[in-house]
């Protein structure tokens, strides 16, 4: 398994900081190890750190008052999450963190990392520059669930999919109630879009296995177009 150190270095977070700053970091995380559905915090806990992800999958999710679950985020390896409890100083968590899989974090407390960072003003510009970039990404994300057809979010996710696994056949790589979670709509939605790009044979899909027959109609989908 990797080091405190090497898990550090991976993630984006820490990717631009310097190696005597990593070191420092990792002498003031602790690893902790969920099973699969283990609750790693509730919305409302008290916000004692954030956590790296080692290994295995986590799920950022808030519960309406009717009970329904929206899924905010889904955090792999190497990806960091609860950081706005250090850079937005929260007493509280604004959401609920669940373990999808076995999984292994790294917890940084919020009061050490400050410590470190009033300390450490190079450390502290390689975080902001960080953070600057992972904002970005998620004003891209409401934009998309705002603005975008349900034809146009699963497009965008199955294009970005493949470029991650850089192949055009790849398994989901989240259950497709999940995933309907993640695209802020419903299940049934997400089964007909699937199905109308089946039949269209812009994509094929078997249980988790979708392959892309027709890239270029993903991409206009993606920017707008009906499937």
């Amino acid at each position: 398994m990797l080091s405190r150190l090497e898990a550090l270095k991976k993630s984006f977070l820490f990717s631009f900081v310097d190696r005597e700053s990593v070191q420092k970091i990792a002498s003031i995380s602790h690893l902790k190890t969920f099973r699969k559905n283990d609750c790693i915090f509730h919305e409302g806990d008290s916000a004692l750190g954030f956590y790296i992800v080692v290994k295995g999958r986590i799920k950022i999710y808030k519960l309406s008052f009717a009970g329904a679950e929206h899924i905010l985020h889904l955090v792999g390896e190497g990806a960091s999450f609860a950081e706005a409890v250090v850079f937005g100083h929260l007493d509280r968590y604004p959401a609920f963190a669940q373990a999808l899989s076995d999984t292994k974090v790294l917890f940084i407390p919020k009061k050490d990392f400050l410590s470190l960072m009033r300390s450490d003003f190079g450390l502290t510009l390689s975080i902001l520059s960080s953070m600057s970039e992972k904002l970005k990404y998620f004003n891209i994300l409401v934009e998309e669930l705002s603005l975008k057809s349900a034809d146009s979010r699963l497009a965008k996710y199955l294009l970005d999919l493949a470029l991650k696994k850089k192949a055009d056949f790849f398994n989901l790589d989240v259950k497709k109630v999940e995933l309907a979670k993640k695209l802020g709509i419903v299940p049934e939605t997400l089964s007909r879009t699937f199905a109308r790009l089946r039949t269209k044979r812009i994509i094929r899909i078997s249980r988790q296995l979708v392959t892309l027959l027709n890239k270029e109609a993903l991409h206009s989908i993606s920017s707008g177009e009906k499937a």
